[in-house]
């Protein structure tokens, strides 16, 4: 994963048919680690200081944990978070799934495919697209 990531800048700079290859690589690699999509941001959360998505302060403690997950507070501002704050899967229930829905979604399913193959319902696959492109958008620059 640590490659995968720090060649982001390669990723940006790639063809359009390139990048998803190399979507699917990293897929590919997810699946085989077991991984879901929320691993990342607590690999990233353990790896790099904790900082506020509200004021951008380092100045972070551990709040306890509410469902089996850590919770932080900004003691400069007192904004209380988890290490998915702000990214594309933060309230999302059915994470878990999230990798099933972009092999689907590289697959190049329909919504209605990509909900029924994967378990949830039509509505939900609309959100979790929209999320996920608004997210690729986000990178991209």
């Amino acid at each position: 994963m640590k490659e995968l990531l720090e060649n982001i800048d390669k990723y940006l700079a790639l063809p359009k048919d390139h990048k998803r290859d190399f979507l699917d690589e990293l897929y590919q690699y997810l699946v085989n680690s077991n991984a879901t999509a929320v691993d990342y941001q607590k690999v990233k959360i353990q790896s790099t200081a904790a900082i506020c998505p509200d004021c951008k302060s380092e100045n972070v403690i551990k709040a306890g944990k509410r469902n089996a997950r850590q919770v932080y507070k900004c003691k400069t501002c007192g904004y209380q978070f988890r290490e998915t704050a702000r990214t594309f899967v933060y309230r999302m229930r059915k994470y878990p799934l999230m990798l099933d829905y972009m092999r689907c979604m590289l697959e190049g399913k329909s919504l209605r495919a990509c909900a029924d193959e994967v378990g949830i319902c039509l509505k939900t696959s609309f959100e979790w697209r929209h999320k996920i492109l608004a997210a690729i958008r986000a990178l991209e620059g």
